[in-house]
């Protein structure tokens, strides 16, 4: 009966440390009223430039095969936060022939853990470049976050979850604190 279960048990391991930990990227920004857009028509549309492989490894004994994943689509998830924000400055969204255009490419987002016998340390970043045209006029900004995390037991996929939206989160937040992006929009609409 012993060896059964230990047998059993073997199993049930080996298929937690085999399998990738997919999450759901859901950002959200907190963006204070304003009439920056004044009801002017906007696109915004996401771009996943992540290069392939998932976004890191928990660490731990099984490092190589507890990869963090994304199981939906990560374009797609930071232009829905976007275009929350840019909604209360005002800006009507929409796809048809938009007086202004935001592109959004997420170039770089990371959770891994390089500890290799224990998930101590987890290191996190993430990174948007944002191109905004309006007429022959174009914007480029650059915004990032990183942070040092740490854990003594291996995180659940709600806690990743957790901490890489409000990374992503956080990121994009900067987007509506740049006086410069404001600026931009005033001149130009």
């Amino acid at each position: 009966m012993k060896k059964l279960l230990l047998f059993f048990g073997a199993i049930i391991l080996s298929a937690c440390a085999h399998s990738p930990l997919q999450i759901q990227l859901h950002p959200q920004v907190q963006v204070a009223a304003d009439s920056i857009g004044a009801g002017r028509s906007l696109s915004v549309r996401g771009i996943n430039e992540l290069p392939g492989g998932g976004l890191g490894s928990l660490g731990g004994v099984y490092a190589e095969t507890s990869q963090v994943n994304i199981a939906n689509d990560a374009g797609e998830a930071i232009a829905a936060g976007l275009r929350q924000g840019f909604a209360n400055w005002s800006f009507r969204i929409t796809d048809t022939a938009p007086e202004a255009q935001v592109i959004a490419k997420l170039v770089k987002l990371t959770y891994n853990s390089p500890n290799k016998v224990y998930t101590t340390t987890i290191d996190t970043s993430a990174e948007i470049h944002l191109e905004v045209k309006i007429g022959p006029a174009t914007y480029f900004g650059t915004y990032s976050t990183s942070g040092k995390d740490r854990n003594l037991v291996k995180p659940s996929r709600e806690e990743v979850q957790t901490r890489v939206n409000s990374l992503l989160s956080a990121t994009m937040q900067r987007v509506f604190e740049d006086e410069k992006l404001k600026n931009f929009l005033r001149t130009h609409l």
